[in-house]
């Protein structure tokens, strides 16, 4: 019951390595270590904000002030609620904030707080300064707080392993808010993400090379005041990798990716509603620079989204999107609304698998563009990619469209779509290949496969066919 903010204060200046045994300390101010401080504890050890907090610990929720104190740690610490209110204020908010520190390291703690879901909140830890570098994350248990692991320039995070339940907004974010100094480096690995008010994860803004792989992320957007924002994954910096992740139950997007800066989204797996989508290429940043890569799709399987890959925006796009698995996506599985007049996009061997009946028009591919025909040098190119209409699939509401074409120049090549003579609850056949009422110029259909399915070519100006096989 006593207050023990001064005996911590004074063995964090006496010593180097501090035991704390099991018991409940309670402090009523921040905590502020040095330079290669380490506290342990055991099961059992808890840090307790008082009923008369002051200062920082009051208003940013502060237990622990580590600046400029490079070798550092923080291990077996269960931190817990104080029984009055925190009076937040609007920024840096945070139980453990880390300052322009190097090699210090949070582990195996516990974060056993109950806020409610709301805009303004705490992290567990929060990370800042552009000297800071090299922290570690991990293995935490973090409840109704959340992780800030870098910001104003802070490099080289590592979060891994960690569970975060039901953060009051965001469960991980890095802020990429300094103007000159890029946040770089930063890994997020095998996290679990249970139920965030807002996004799962969020590395946004002057962020590059970040790697996020292998979390795992159920529930998003649980706050309605902020589920108009429930992202999965908003990895929107340049040269990202989002890779191995399983997703369910997130709002709005599963995955979001800023374009072709250099992104890598390989071998996730998206679970999701039919009102949400699976994985969006956003092409309304800024434009990227000329020397960046491709975007890379690779590997990905999207079920039951409402629309599975959707390439939006007016910059120019140039992906690959290879061997991902479309399974039953409502509305369309791979959707191209490009505003740019050019653009090169790769689909190769990917697979379109429908097994139930449509609810509405649904379609494999869907090329959209807004420039009347000729006036733009927009490239799609589909090669061996397969699309199935399985038996079970028929009788929907809807008419099921295999590649809706209604850009110039599209080829596609070595394409198998099998429709198995399907039809709709108004005996309509699946439609496999069509301009769906546009003119696009220029379409190339070299030893293509289509069977029990209607070929349209309509519509079509100058098509060039070579060695195709449709069976209607």
């Amino acid at each position: 019951m006593s207050d023990d903010t001064g005996g911590l204060q004074k063995l964090i200046l006496d010593s180097t390595n501090i035991y704390l045994k099991a018991g409940v300390y309670i402090i009523n101010q921040t905590l502020r270590f040095k330079a290669s401080t380490k506290i342990y504890g055991e099961n059992g050890t808890v840090i307790k904000a008082g009923k008369e907090m002051k200062g920082d610990l009051l208003e940013h929720g502060r237990y622990i002030l580590v600046e400029k104190s490079d070798n550092s740690l923080i291990r077996n610490i269960t931190f817990s609620q104080s029984e009055n209110l925190y009076k937040f204020k609007e920024w840096a908010n945070s139980c453990i904030f880390v300052l322009n520190t190097r090699n210090f390291t949070v582990q195996n703690c516990i974060f056993n707080f109950h806020l409610s879901y709301q805009s303004l909140g705490m992290e567990a830890v929060w990370i800042s300064g552009i000297a800071s570098k090299n922290n570690i994350i991990k293995a935490n248990e973090i409840n109704t707080l959340s992780i800030r692991y870098a910001e104003d320039g802070a490099d080289s995070t590592t979060v891994e392993s960690n569970v975060i339940n039901k953060s009051y907004s965001n469960a991980l974010t890095s802020t990429g808010n300094h103007i000159s100094d890029f946040i770089s480096g930063c890994k997020v690995l095998n996290n679990k993400v249970l139920n965030a008010g807002r996004m799962g994860i969020e590395d946004w803004g002057n962020t590059e090379g970040t790697i996020i792989r292998g979390n795992s992320i159920s529930g998003t957007g649980k706050d309605p005041k902020q589920a108009m924002d429930g992202i999965a994954l908003s990895a929107v910096g340049k040269n990202t990798t989002v890779s191995n992740n399983i997703i369910t139950d997130g709002k709005i997007y599963g995955i979001e990716v800023r374009g072709n800066y250099g992104v890598n989204v390989t071998g996730n797996q998206i679970y999701t509603a039919s009102n949400t989508t699976g994985i969006i290429l956003n092409f309304t940043f800024l434009p990227p620079e000329a020397n960046l890569p491709q975007a890379i799709v690779d590997n990905n399987k999207i079920t039951d989204a409402f629309i599975g890959l959707h390439i939006f925006g007016d910059y120019e796009a140039k992906v690959t999107i290879n061997k991902n698995s479309f399974i039953n996506n409502a509305s369309k599985s791979i959707s191209i609304e490009s505003g740019a007049k050019n653009f090169l996009i790769t689909s190769k061997n990917n697979n379109f698998s429908f097994s139930v009946p449509n609810t509405q028009d649904r379609f494999a591919l869907f090329s959209y563009t807004k420039f009347e025909p000729g006036n733009a040098h927009q490239q799609l190119i589909m090669n061996t990619d397969t699309i199935n209409f399985l038996p079970s699939s028929a009788a929907g509401k809807g008419v099921d469209f295999g590649v809706v074409i209604r850009t110039d120049n599209t080829r596609l090549e070595k394409i198998r779509i099998n429709a198995h003579f399907s039809k709709n609850s108004n005996n309509i056949p699946v439609n496999a290949i069509t301009a769906f009422g546009a003119k696009p110029n220029g379409l190339q259909l070299y030893n293509n496969f289509v069977s029990g399915g209607i070929v349209d070519l309509n519509g079509f100006v100058n098509p060039k066919l070579l060695d195709n096989n449709f069976v209607q």
